[in-house]
């Protein structure tokens, strides 16, 4: 039987150095080096890493090496998020991580 793929966020990683959310979040980086599971990625998590604290980024890096799969920021992403932003749903923070995607998308 395959591992199960798991889609982790950049909660999960910097969970792992905050101390209410370590044990949980250590176990899946071990289940993930052990190859019980297998990470998923995406190129949210890598812009949202870009100005996390240094261990969150290494550790990402670490994750990375492992990942069975980074998913995309593709244009049928931006509609949605786009749609998001019009009702109001995503928090600021969102908006900024989504427009920083949106001009890497333009540039490649």
């Amino acid at each position: 039987m395959n591992p199960r793929r798991i889609y982790i966020d950049t909660s999960v990683l910097g969970g792992c150095f905050d101390v209410e959310f370590a044990p949980w979040s250590n176990g899946l980086m071990r289940d993930f080096r052990a190859g019980r599971l297998v990470p998923v990625l995406s190129d949210v998590t890598a812009a949202e890493v870009g100005s996390a604290p240094e261990r969150v980024r290494d550790l990402h890096q670490q994750i990375l090496a492992l990942a069975g799969t980074v998913l995309p920021v593709t244009s049928e992403v931006l509609g949605l998020v786009a749609k998001y932003e019009t009702k109001e749903i995503l928090a600021a923070r969102f908006g900024r991580t989504c427009s920083t995607l949106r001009r890497r998308r333009m540039m490649s």
